[in-house]
């Protein structure tokens, strides 16, 4: 097993780019007031299952190699549904390679500058990032433009930095079994640790009424599924950091080869939501992955 240090961070965003669909989505007309005249037709774009996913450039960051990295992510529209697309013609970059690391599995909403593509300082081309479910292609192109540089090492507000995660990479298991998942986290204790007891709750699995799953709290991991060819079963999906460590199990339902992402969060990936589950600022958390190999 190797270990090593995480360093995928985030930061201050500028700019966000998102995929749009040439589809037209047509709406319905105003409702009238009492009076005859129009009002405002409220709309609930909620749906829980069978919707699309689109894809995210985050913004690009220079690196100390004098290497660029640009940050992508996803927004899922479901509120419950998790979408699987292979690395294939329906989720490809281009130009070649068109695996760039990408996830091949989307958890419900927002998934923020969740990995990135490492290119050299003088990079000129436009790569683009496509994805296409249910009928429904969305592409996103991703370039070095000025204007969407980003600071993913700092939060220039308060100076907070993203957590700085330590793991074993790579892992080995049995299908059915379940695997250990440590993470060894350190944080500069920034923003202050919230004690409310509903957040708590929530990052410990609870679901109290107002709460949502990502309610920013203590230092804390996130523990998903980001490739992988079955379902993966976590013994908690959130886990606080305590003593410096976080731990879950996983359970792996087929045998192959499965990324666990790891995100661990200093209590501020929330903090400044745009609402409906979608984080604001950039500035502090640290995306990072675990390899497992699944035997029968």
């Amino acid at each position: 097993m190797k270990r090593s240090v995480a360093s995928v961070g985030c930061g201050m965003i500028v700019t966000v780019v998102v995929a749009t669909s040439a589809r037209l989505i047509h709406g319905q007309a105003p409702a009238q007031t009492p009076s005859g005249a129009p009002g405002i037709q409220m709309m609930d774009p909620r749906r829980d299952t069978g919707q699309t996913v689109a894809p995210v450039f985050e913004g690009w960051e220079p690196n100390p190699d004098g290497t660029v990295s640009m940050y992508f992510g996803y927004m899922n529209r479901n509120w419950k549904e998790e979408l699987d697309i292979p690395i294939g013609p329906n989720n490809s970059f281009d130009p070649a390679p068109i695996d760039r690391g990408q996830p091949t599995h989307f958890l419900p909403r927002r998934g923020k500058q969740i990995f990135a593509v490492v290119v050299p300082k003088a990079f000129k081309q436009t790569i683009t990032w496509t994805l296409t479910i249910r009928g429904n292609t969305e592409r996103i192109p991703a370039s070095l433009k000025p204007e969407q540089q980003i600071d993913v090492s700092k939060d220039t507000q308060n100076g907070n930095t993203p957590p700085q995660v330590e793991l074993f990479r790579t892992l080995e298991g049995t299908v059915g079994q379940p695997v250990t998942l440590t993470a060894r986290v350190t944080d500069d204790g920034l923003p202050k640790m919230r004690t409310d007891r509903r957040a708590v709750n929530t990052l410990t699995d609870g679901r109290p009424d107002g709460a949502t799953p990502n309610t920013p709290a203590a230092l804390n991991v996130r523990w998903s599924k980001y490739r992988g060819p079955g379902t993966v079963t976590f013994g908690s999906r959130t886990t606080l950091v305590k003593d410096g460590v976080a731990t879950t199990t996983a359970v792996f339902s087929e045998p192959g080869t499965y990324m666990v992402n790891v995100l661990a969060d200093d209590g501020s990936m929330l903090l400044t939501s745009q609402g409906q589950n979608v984080p604001g600022f950039a500035c502090c958390w640290t995306s990072t992955f675990v390899t497992v190999t699944v035997m029968k």
